[in-house]
């Protein structure tokens, strides 16, 4: 979104940290269930993109993916996106809209990349895509807007 010499770098480590928040610290929740892994992250261009195997316990009563498990991995990959411009704020999901276009198969992977619109000081909006890694093809899209909370500010 801009050319911060020191972007890269602390998108990479605030990754990092999600993954590890994910898959060790909240391994018996549903974030460490989906087994999210990193594969990219573009602090110029404001993208995430993680990666989610499609496993059995995941499958709707077809055979395919569940579409509550794309849109799981829809909001842990934006909500790493939407935390990462909140810095030290809360980020609490406002909307999630997502888009089915075509099952995903059971033993594939749900490439997800989120994608920051606009991070402003109050509100964040952002766009994702999944995409098949077997087929490159477009599963499901979606669209997103979080909420920057300052809780220093906020009364209970």
């Amino acid at each position: 979104m801009d050319k911060d010499i020191n972007g890269q770098a602390r998108l990479e480590a605030h990754v990092e940290k999600t993954l590890h928040e994910n898959n060790v610290v909240q391994k018996d929740l549903i974030n460490g269930m989906m087994r999210s892994e990193k594969v990219s992250c573009s602090y110029e261009d404001g993208t995430i993109t993680f990666g989610f195997p499609v496993q059995p316990w995941q499958a709707n009563r077809v055979g395919k993916l569940h579409g509550g498990m794309i849109c799981s991995a829809f909001d842990m990959t934006i909500a790493a996106l939407a935390r990462f411009y909140a810095g030290e704020n809360f980020a609490p999901t406002i909307s999630l809209d997502v888009k089915y276009v075509r099952p995903a198969e059971v033993g594939d992977t749900l490439l997800v990349t989120a994608r920051a619109v606009s991070a402003g000081k109050r509100i964040t909006q952002l766009t994702c895509e999944a995409v098949s890694r077997k087929t490159g093809k477009v599963v499901a899209t979606g669209a997103s807007v979080y909420m920057n909370v300052d809780t220093t500010k906020e009364h209970k």
